[in-house]
């Protein structure tokens, strides 16, 4: 097993509710940009995530995901994801939750995503599900009125 994959596991335990770690090894640059492109941050903010060869999601019962990548020597960069079924027109709208770099002590990082990371992400998400639906409302309201007469297509024309 790999290392890094050994702290995510052993970080997962330390987190509060259930948490999974999918370990995943990138042959190229562009293998790692799945990953990457869901990272919740402004695009003007995006964190230097430099080619890494691997890459850890933690994954939440909640569908509350992080993505972690080794940072700097002895550090790890620890991003929240925009969860599926959020469109980025709301997510942009709502203030993002922070990256952090954390330490490879799974003791250590487990308490700065608990403290500085999570309380932001989950509120997050929070206003971003609460906005989706609003604006799925919004949308289902409209949709549901009657349709409004175009000139020009009414049966009896004008003599």
């Amino acid at each position: 097993m790999h290392p890094f994959h050994l702290f995510a596991l052993q970080l997962a335990d330390r987190l509060p509710g259930t948490w999974t770690a999918l370990y995943r090894h990138y042959p190229r640059a562009a293998d790692q940009f799945a990953d990457t492109c869901r990272v919740w941050t402004p695009l003007d903010a995006r964190p230097p995530i430099s080619f890494r060869s691997n890459g850890i999601t933690l994954r939440r019962e909640d569908d509350l995901e992080l993505y972690l990548v080794q940072h700097r020597r002895g550090q790890v960069l620890i991003c929240p994801v925009i969860p599926h079924g959020l469109h980025e027109d709301v997510t942009d709208r709502i203030s993002t939750p922070p990256t952090v770099a954390g330490p490879l002590d799974p003791a250590r990082a487990a308490w700065r995503i608990t403290d500085r990371v999570l309380p932001h992400y989950t509120a997050a998400v929070t206003g971003a599900r609460e906005a989706t639906a609003a604006l799925a409302a919004r949308r289902s309201s409209i949709s549901a009125l009657p349709p409004v007469p175009q000139p020009g297509n009414s049966r009896a024309r004008a003599r």
